[in-house]
């Protein structure tokens, strides 16, 4: 969360150099998180020997996001001035985001920073795309517990080890 923060400040000083339709710009938008090591949403125990099953996981998940965009240059040769502003097609930033709701309900639980490419549309709409770092939660099986093999004694159910990593993420936003 500290890192995020630090991010979120230094790229809030870029928006004295941003050019296009705003200086910073809200956006709703779909992101694509990839995870390092699967993410177990359910799994269950099997049979007289107790072996675990892993039922449902996660490598990439969709999400919905809140994000702020920061555009600092544009190129294009379809260049026109809109509000005083000259606003190029396709401009180079930087999103920041925080997720809105994931597959457990879980409000504002992940956080995404990466560059990003903008396109303006004739009305004056921004559609991004960005590839960045994303921090979220992540489940696994607690300490001697394998899918495959039977639950250890120590165990009366499956335990989940929960916690968090960075990792990476598409991110694909619409200003509104």
């Amino acid at each position: 969360m500290k890192k995020f923060l630090i991010s979120f400040l230094t790229l809030s000083n870029f928006s004295v150099f941003a050019e296009g339709v705003d200086e910073w710009q809200l956006s709703f938008g779909l992101g694509v998180e990839q995870y390092r090591e699967a993410y177990i949403d359910s799994a269950s125990i099997r049979g007289d020997d107790r072996i675990v099953v892993t039922e449902k996981t996660y490598d990439t998940r969709p999400s919905a996001w809140l994000t702020m965009n920061w555009n600092i240059s544009g190129i294009g040769n379809n260049t026109r001035i809109v509000d005083g502003n000259d606003v190029s097609d396709t401009k180079f930033g930087f999103f920041a985001g925080v997720k809105l709701i994931d597959g457990d309900s879980s409000a504002f639980s992940s956080f995404a920073l990466g560059p990003q490419v903008s396109f303006v549309t004739l009305d004056k709409k921004t559609i991004s795309v960005g590839l960045g770092w994303v921090t979220h939660g992540t489940r696994t099986y607690a300490n001697n517990i394998q899918a495959g093999m039977a639950l250890p004694e120590q165990y009366d159910d499956i335990v989940f080890e929960e916690g968090t990593e960075n990792s990476y993420m598409l991110m694909m936003s619409v200003g509104f």
